[in-house]
């Protein structure tokens, strides 16, 4: 990493704001236990939970908005750092950045707060984050990596159809515009993906990293931007033919990544598998097997476990570790698959819907609870080789 900081400047400030990975992991995987939580357990009725939204689109909402976008967010403002050799966010302009993102979180539970304003909060973050990404990027004129600020600003666009189907009472428009959100982060994982998955591989194993081929990597992201289509447009005729098409093209592209060389090494096999739940849960709505099922295959697997690896992994080598994850993180990576193996099964079976779902609930929080416990020390410490960041 390039020494862009100035050194004095970086010691005054807090170690939890000195660059975007820091805050957005450790938040967002305690929104991600707190969401799970909480939604099943206003399912079982255990606890009465009455969010603007109703607790269904809550759940889904923080999940995709709440969780997710912390992670894409912290992620984002870390690498480009790296990309461009422009400082990343840090200091007091993180924290508003975080502040942004963290109100809209504490409101939404609190219905006397008028619907309207968290939402306008809420619809702020992503073109902020959007923004910063590509003042950094232009700054160099690196115009390959300004790829992801439409893919931000399409999720923005979404969030907001979201939110304003709800005030209109068009509960199923909402949930469709949340589906179709997932979708842009799967598309936005499969980028990522595609350049660090085969790169990690190579600097960890005996995989030599093939060429990319642009067919592949073009069919990914045209099919399931004509997935998030007819989801959208309700063009059901064409939805699992071109979930299959999908599925058959980021199965190749992921075959190609050395997954044979993965096995003993818990930091790439958990990125790996995370990664093929993207083409199985494409490949069960292409079977025209109940939706959920495959839904959840690439909301938990294909986001959630690449969330969980990508974070150990990045959390180590930005907080100046060697890339070794503590014995327990190895336990939370096959946890957070077997959370996602569950929650399909309870999206198969009905009548096993309920304790499926709370036994895949319980697994996941344990395995992000192993993240916050484990890597919450690291994020909130001084890099331990003495670097800044």
């Amino acid at each position: 990493m390039l020494n862009i900081h100035d050194p004095r400047k970086t010691e005054s400030i807090p170690p939890l704001l000195r660059l975007g990975f820091r805050p957005f992991f450790l938040l967002g995987a305690a929104l991600s236990v707190l969401g799970v939580v909480l939604w099943v357990l206003a399912l079982s009725g255990v606890i009465t939970f009455e969010p603007h939204g109703g607790a269904y689109w809550w759940h889904g909402h923080e999940m995709l908005f709440g969780f997710v976008t912390a992670i894409i967010a912290g992620f984002l403002l870390t690498a480009v750092q790296n990309w461009t050799g422009v400082p990343g966010l840090s200091g007091n302009k993180l924290l508003a950045l975080v502040l942004l993102w963290l109100a809209p979180r504490l409101t939404l539970p609190i219905t006397s707060i008028p619907f309207e304003l968290v939402m306008v909060m809420d619809l702020a973050f992503l073109p902020a984050v959007a923004l910063t990404l590509g003042h950094s990027v232009a700054k160099v004129k690196q115009w390959r990596n300004l790829v992801f600020v439409p893919m931000l600003l399409l999720m923005a666009s979404l969030n907001a159809l979201s939110y304003l189907a709800l005030t209109d009472g068009n509960g199923m428009l909402a949930q469709k515009a949340l589906q179709g959100a997932a979708l842009v982060v799967i598309m936005i994982v499969a980028l990522l993906g595609g350049r660090v998955i085969p790169f990690f591989t190579e600097r960890a194993s005996s995989y030599q990293r093939k060429t990319n081929l642009w067919y592949l990597d073009a069919g990914t992201f045209i099919s399931l931007l004509m997935l998030i289509g007819t989801l959208i447009f309700d063009l059901t005729a064409l939805q699992r033919p071109v979930a299959a098409v999908a599925a058959i093209i980021i199965l190749l592209r992921w075959h190609r990544w050395g997954w044979r060389h993965t096995f003993s090494v818990p930091l790439l096999w958990s990125l790996h598998l995370s990664y093929l739940c993207i083409p199985v849960g494409l490949g069960i709505i292409a079977l025209g097997l109940p939706f959920t099922a495959g839904f959840h295959a690439l909301a938990a697997g294909g986001m959630g476990g690449m969330i969980l690896a990508m974070m150990a992994r990045v959390s180590l080598g930005h907080t100046g570790r060697m890339l070794e994850p503590p014995k327990a993180m190895v336990a939370g990576f096959v946890l957070v698959l077997l959370a996602v193996v569950l929650r399909v099964m309870a999206g198969l079976i009905p009548a096993a819907y309920l304790p499926l779902l709370i036994a895949s609930a319980v697994a996941w929080g344990l395995a992000f609870g192993v993240f916050i416990v484990k890597y919450g020390p690291m994020l909130t410490s001084p890099r331990a080789d003495g670097r800044p960041g």
